[in-house]
């Protein structure tokens, strides 16, 4: 983390920016509910007045939360896209002050993969650390609190079923984390297959290897398909999974008439 941290450079400005517009997004977010409800409190009567003010109100914070969520997003896309050129530009330097050990150690196709597909993870897992991973944990907090001030026991279900949660996501990270860590190493056998048929063509041609070829690199190309496949269908149980803790909450939060 500490040599990845030193490729922000420039870019730190976008990395703070982004989490801070988040946690305007979230609050904001999570105001709007108590707004709504202090709106329905206060309609006694035929009066329009409430309606008028408090809808007054409830169309400046959506827009505010708009204004936040695209300011968010735009920020962490220059950042984490400035941050993977970044990379990229340290790790070509690096590898150019490679000893002829380091040569013999690292094959072509493992560095093409280290400077464009794995460059792209980290790009896309830094967007998410200052965005998402800013934005998840803050609307727990900011929602538990907001629970706390209208029903205690209320929030105190949703606690319970935090840790739930978090267990059965680790569960996911923990089996998902392996099939990752294999499909790079096969991302490299696809790599050093399209170099090989690049490079030597002609011998290809010259020993009719075309169809063996051809289906070497099918192959190669299935199992980084069928992993990627697999590790998706494990990660898709994240939305069902939470989706039901939430709609087990739910008949429990119900206030006893």
């Amino acid at each position: 983390m500490n040599v990845l941290v030193k490729s922000i450079r420039e870019y730190k400005r976008d990395s703070i920016l982004s989490p801070l517009f988040v946690s305007l997004e979230v609050i904001l977010e999570c105001l709007i509910p108590l707004v709504m409800a202090s709106m329905i409190d206060d309609m006694t009567g035929t009066s329009i007045a409430p309606v008028l003010k408090y809808g007054a109100i409830l169309v400046v914070m959506a827009f505010a939360s708009l204004y936040c969520g695209k300011k968010s997003g735009e920020y962490a896309a220059r950042a984490s896209a400035g941050f993977a050129k970044n990379l990229r530009q340290d790790q070509f330097f690096k590898i150019q002050e490679f000893s002829f050990s380091d040569i013999d150690a690292f094959s072509a196709p493992s560095l093409v993969t280290r400077m464009t597909t794995d460059v792209t993870n980290v790009q896309n897992a830094y967007q998410m650390i200052i965005r998402i991973a800013i934005r998840g944990p803050l609307m727990i907090i900011v929602s538990v609190l907001m629970c706390l001030t209208i029903n205690k026991k209320m929030a105190l279900i949703f606690l319970a079923l935090v840790p739930v949660i978090g267990a059965i996501l680790l569960l996911i990270v923990k089996k998902v984390s392996g099939i990752f860590r294999k499909i790079f190493r096969e991302y490299d056998d696809m790599n050093n297959s399209v170099q090989e048929n690049v490079s030597g063509i002609r011998v290809v041609k010259a020993f009719v290897r075309a169809e063996y070829e051809k289906k070497r690199f099918h192959n190669a190309a299935g199992n980084v398909c069928n992993d990627f496949t697999y590790a998706e269908k494990i990660m898709a149980l994240n939305t069902p999974i939470m989706t039901f803790c939430i709609y087990l909450a739910i008949p429990r939060t119900r206030p006893v008439p």
